[in-house]
């Protein structure tokens, strides 16, 4: 028996290819995945409402519009991700001469809420989204996970819209000028960081080589990104490091030594805290499966073991 479409569906679209799953939940239940899918407007498109029942992300794939949140207009365009849910007043317009398509995911539950929240996605944000084809990718999943004949798709589908919340907020950039700019100075920030750990010394070369105090460096990690600089530097240091021991004859202080770690003890306890292994446990690993599988480096020939 097919799902009664619910009443806050527009009627104006060309087409639509949508999914229900739970149409009813209750409020306090975990992350669940209501319903979902994908609209190709037409170019009298217009939805004005005073809220929505749930909290719901939606993203513009193609065309143009506009849309009023909060009393504030915002132009819509490929790459716009918006969401808003309960309580909240707003009016989506389609631009006749570019029609909109955008894809939607309606959510319930504490969980979904607060993994919107963790991820600067609550209800009522506007942001762009720096690589779009890359959320499209993920809400096609989400979609095909939603219209599937698999038994469990409820939980494939709750899979999917985590992973999406959670790529948004990676992907996602500040709309607005003076946000803009300063989300353009962090990623100027952290892509000298990526090019350049293994030769850095300190945060103090980093703000200094991209024209910035230290205070603003760490405050534009804490605005934009998910870590602080140090730690961000400290993980591509301790990646190359993993590298290092399983793929060359270094010794262990000698990766310390390259990595630019004050002594090998820092080394080894920082390694164990973010992988889980202490360095020489991954060496003596990495040595005990090229011996078992007679190929020098055999990828997967180790596997970090927690307890080690």
């Amino acid at each position: 028996m097919n799902p009664v479409e619910p009443r806050y569906f527009s009627e104006q679209v060309f087409s639509a290819q949508r999914f229900y799953l739970r149409l009813n939940p209750g409020e306090r239940t975990p992350l669940t995945v209501i319903s979902g899918g994908v609209e190709h407007c037409r170019p009298d498109y217009e939805i004005n409402r005073e809220g929505f029942p749930h909290p719901i992300i939606e993203f513009v794939a193609r065309g143009a519009g506009q849309l009023t949140l909060r009393g504030v207009s915002h132009r819509l365009t490929a790459g716009t991700v918006f969401t808003y849910s309960r309580g909240l007043s707003h009016r989506i317009q389609c631009d006749p001469a570019q029609p909109l398509t955008k894809y939607f995911v309606v959510l319930s539950g504490e969980a979904g809420r607060e993994l919107m929240k963790e991820c600067r996605l609550s209800p009522g944000t506007v942001c762009r989204i720096l690589h779009p084809e890359q959320i499209q990718q993920v809400f096609e999943d989400l979609i095909r996970h939603g219209r599937g004949d698999h038994p469990d798709r409820h939980r494939m589908c709750t899979v999917a819209v985590q992973y999406l919340i959670m790529k948004i907020g990676d992907l996602a950039a500040p709309c607005g000028d003076s946000a803009s700019g300063a989300f353009a100075t962090y990623q100027r920030c952290r892509r000298f960081i990526e090019e350049n750990y293994l030769s850095v010394q300190s945060l103090n070369e980093v703000a200094l080589a991209c024209h910035v105090d230290l205070a603003y460096l760490c405050r534009l990690f804490q605005r934009f990104g998910r870590e602080r600089p140090f730690r961000y530097l400290q993980h591509l240091r301790l990646n190359r490091a993993a590298e290092l021991i399983q793929n060359s004859d270094l010794m262990i202080k000698e990766v310390s030594d390259k990595l630019g770690f004050s002594d090998p003890y820092n080394f080894s306890r920082a390694f164990r805290r973010a992988f889980g292994v202490s360095p020489g446990h991954l060496r003596q690993g990495e040595k005990e499966g090229r011996k078992g599988s007679g190929v020098r480096g055999q990828e997967g020939s180790f596997r970090l073991n927690p307890d080690s």
